[in-house]
């Protein structure tokens, strides 16, 4: 484990300016995972996208996202974050302009797994340089802050992406966007230092052998602490993200009849709450020193509430609809306390691994539940829309719950064995 004594006071000037660049990337992520809420309806004029071809198409960054998720761990505790990064968000630039210029759905799923492969060491060299930066006791907190931040690239896909869609048109905005992320490139190249100095290795840092890198993983995947932990990533904040990031505008839209920048309003509401949630979390972790499992049970079961909410009585009123979904966007972002979590469950030199582990499942239960959401949606006429939105409401707050019940019961058990 490592010691407070570690982890000095360093100039907060100095780790803001190492965490400018790797929080763009973070926030262009944030964005690129969560536009097709506001795409869906340009490609669906322009290309005739259905509501299946749609989860596919969002799906398709989440899937390379989480097919990265174990070699980007691995890169970041051999090579750091700033090489990493550096060199996985060139990959970004690809991928958007590919995307910009996709006239098919093929092109657009390619577009979409390139982007979600480059963005896919964004998040996780943000918290492995913050976790060199910073002591261990301010480290939820300080991942607070920094989910936080990057949601501003969540807030910028909601009501401005609808206002620059009809003022330049989807493609014109991602040409822009892949000038951004060049732009994250030189910075993260530029400014970001692995480590603070007194840190700072004089000889190169040893390669590990493909073993020791076999080794690594398995002791990761071997702790049962993760595996509980995992369970909750899965769902927990891929619920947010299916409704947030992609099938919240279309019932807005279908459901409400509501202009895109009335759809766009209702989601920055939304997105408000998921920039409170996380520093909310973090703050009262802190407070209770540091105790993450109890906060974690408490945003799974009213998550649960709020979605079953949303699949009975939100559809009467688009007022409780707004209100219930920015209530979900609070109260169920606890994945920092999840990759907080993971970051003690493990020695300093597997904490790539075990966050990146998180963010596997994560990721990997995005790309299901949307991908499952657009065929229960997909089941029903477009006379019968509503019915198809309660059913995916009633999906996510069901398997929500299920996951927190495994959580509750696998960490009771644990407690059982440590008295034993």
């Amino acid at each position: 484990m490592t010691s407070k004594r570690d982890h000095p006071d360093h100039s907060k000037l100095a780790f803001v300016l190492v965490l400018v660049p790797l929080l763009m990337s973070f926030s262009l992520s944030q964005f690129y995972r969560s536009a097709q809420a506001l795409l869906a309806g340009s490609l669906r004029t322009e290309l005739g996208v259905t509501p299946e071809q749609l989860g596919l198409i969002s799906g398709s960054f989440h899937f390379a996202f989480a097919l990265m998720q174990i070699p980007v761990g691995v890169m970041l505790d051999r090579y750091g974050p700033r090489k990493t990064n550096g060199v996985m968000m060139i990959i970004t630039v690809v991928g958007v302009i590919v995307f910009a210029r996709a006239h098919s759905v093929t092109g657009l799923m390619i577009g979409q797994g390139i982007i979600g492969m480059g963005c896919a060491a964004a998040f996780m060299a943000t918290l492995v340089c913050a976790s060199r930066w910073v002591a261990p006791e301010k480290f939820a907190a300080t991942s607070g802050i920094i989910v936080a931040l990057s949601l501003l690239g969540v807030l910028a896909s909601a009501t401005p992406l609808a206002a620059l869609i009809e003022y330049q048109g989807w493609r014109g905005v991602y040409y822009w966007l892949a000038g951004l992320s060049v732009l994250s490139v030189v910075l993260t190249f530029a400014m970001v230092r692995d480590e603070p100095p007194h840190l700072r290795r004089k000889q190169p840092r040893r390669g590990e052998t493909m073993r020791e890198v076999l080794q690594g993983i398995m002791e990761v995947w071997k702790n049962r602490q993760m595996w509980l932990l995992v369970a909750v990533g899965f769902f927990a904040y891929p619920t947010i993200l299916t409704v947030r990031g992609l099938w919240g505008g279309p019932y807005l839209h279908d459901v409400f009849h509501l202009a895109p920048v009335q759809v766009g309003n209702i989601l920055l509401c939304m997105t408000i709450g998921m920039i409170a949630g996380p520093p909310f979390y973090g703050h009262v972790s802190r407070l209770m020193g540091g105790r993450a499992r109890p906060l974690i049970l408490f945003s799974v079961f009213v998550s649960t509430v709020l979605l079953i909410s949303q699949a009975l009585l939100g559809v009467e009123h688009v007022w409780l609809a707004a209100i219930l979904m920015m209530a979900h966007g609070f109260l169920g972002s606890c994945a920092t306390l999840n990759y907080a979590a993971s970051r003690a469950a493990v020695p300093q030199h597997l904490i790539g691994r075990a966050l990146t582990t998180v963010n596997l499942a994560t990721f990997g239960g995005l790309f299901v539940l949307q991908g499952l959401a657009g065929v229960i949606i997909g089941q029903y006429p477009s006379d019968q829309a509503i019915a198809g939105y309660q059913w995916m409401f009633a999906f996510l707050g069901i398997g929500l719950g299920l996951a927190g019940i495994a959580f509750w019961l696998g960490g009771r058990q644990r407690k059982a064995v440590k008295k034993g």
